[in-house]
């Protein structure tokens, strides 16, 4: 006997209908349409990236792999955002008084700069603006003893804007078998920003290293010969 109507499938023959190709999966959704706590996942990101971004430039700013620092020389302009730098000379003396007084047998070096606020506000030169790198008796990241102006001997000055001062970065040596004959001194960059996201008010902030250079130490320990 002839079998009449349409042939079925062999799934239709065992019992079940096949999924239709648009439901055999379950859709994922999309980023975009993710909540966390109420808040779609893409506004978390962002807002985590700029926290990051934020903290990153309060301590420095993100490491850059392998970069090499602008070349810094003895008497040329660096710009370091918040201020212009030149580094005029490196010398060691025995002190400083009344202003600064080595540790008993040392001595000291001072970084003599010319530094101009680049700013409309006026500023006291912070003390990672300078470093000495490479000193022996000094660890690369110590700070200077004080700054002071060279015309009057100010202490931590408030530089005014557009107007170029000599002011002088004081370290403390130890006592040393000899004194340095050069220095790679470096120079810090600041970043401005119109609203810190850490306390919501304009400020400049540490960034890169701008400029980094040997520099010659003029040995002013010694009497001068007359």
């Amino acid at each position: 006997m002839q079998e009449t109507g349409t042939p079925g499938r062999p799934e239709q023959e065992r019992g079940y209908l096949p999924v239709p190709a648009e439901q055999e999966r379950e859709e994922l959704p999309g980023l975009a349409d993710l909540q966390v706590r109420g808040r779609p996942v893409k506004i978390w990101a962002i807002g985590a990236g700029a926290v990051v971004l934020a903290i990153s430039a309060a301590f420095g700013g993100l490491n850059k792999a392998e970069a090499e620092n602008p070349p810094l020389a003895a008497g040329t302009a660096v710009n370091a955002g918040q201020f212009e730098v030149t580094v005029q000379r490196v010398v060691t003396v025995t002190d400083l008084k009344p202003l600064f007084t080595p540790e008993p047998g040392g001595a000291l070096i001072a970084v003599v700069t010319k530094l101009k606020v680049t700013d409309d506000t006026g500023a006291t030169p912070p003390s990672d603006l300078i470093r000495l790198i490479g000193v022996p008796g000094l660890e690369d990241d110590a700070r200077p003893v004080g700054t002071a102006t060279l015309d009057d001997n100010t202490q931590s000055p408030v530089l005014t804007p557009d107007a170029a001062e000599d002011v002088a970065y004081v370290f403390k040596l130890p006592k040393l078998s000899e004194l340095p004959t050069e220095a790679k001194v470096t120079v810090q960059g600041y970043e401005h920003y119109d609203e810190s996201l850490l306390d919501h008010h304009e400020k400049w902030l540490p960034a890169d290293i701008v400029a980094e250079g040997t520099i010659k130490v003029t040995d002013k320990t010694k009497p001068s010969k007359s």
